[in-house]
C-alpha cells in the first residue's frame, strides 16, 4: 500500500436489537464530542428515517444534529444510502448488508457482528470475508 491509510474495521459483536441502537447513538455522540466527522450508511429509505428519528429522539438530554443526504455535506453527522463519502467523515458505521469497501476513504468503519437472527448473522460473516479480502485491519469488540 502506498501512502494511503489502511482502513480499521471494528466489528461489534451485537446480540438484540437495543444493543444495536446504543451502539450507533453511542459512537455518532463520541465522534461528535471530538468534533469528528461521522457517516452512517444505510441500505433504504426507511433504514434512513429510523437512523434519523434515533439520533433525535435516543435520549433527551443530548442532541446530535445531523440530516440525511445524498450528495456532499460539512455535517459532522451525516445519514445517506449512497457508498461514498459525502461529508469528508474519517469514521463511518455501515448499516449496509453489504461491505463498504472503500478503502482509505474512512480511518474506521464500524459494522455490526449481528446475531439477531441467523439471515444477518450470515450476511456479517459475508461482510467480514469481504474485508479480509481487501485486506482491511479487522478488530472485534463487545
Amino acid at each position: 500500500m502506498t501512502d494511503i491509510e489502511t482502513t480499521r474495521v471494528i466489528f461489534i459483536q451485537v446480540n438484540s436489537a437495543s444493543a444495536k441502537v446504543q451502539h450507533i447513538v453511542q459512537k455518532a455522540q463520541t465522534h461528535f464530542s471530538r468534533k469528528e466527522r461521522f457517516l452512517i450508511i444505510v441500505d433504504d429509505d426507511k433504514a434512513a428515517s429510523y437512523t434519523d428519528e434515533l439520533l433525535w429522539h435516543h435520549t433527551a438530554e443530548i442532541f446530535l444534529p445531523h440530516a440525511i443526504y445524498s450528495s456532499e455535506t460539512q455535517e459532522w453527522i451525516a445519514i445517506t444510502k449512497e457508498k461514498k463519502n459525502i461529508n469528508n467523515a474519517r469514521y463511518a458505521f455501515n448499516l449496509c448488508s453489504t461491505p463498504l469497501l472503500t478503502q482509505g476513504s474512512f480511518r474506521v468503519i464500524y459494522d455490526f457482528d449481528d446475531a439477531t437472527s441467523p439471515h444477518k448473522k450470515n450476511l456479517s460473516e459475508t461482510r467480514f470475508e469481504a474485508y479480509k479480502q481487501a485486506r482491511f485491519l479487522i478488530e472485534s469488540t463487545f
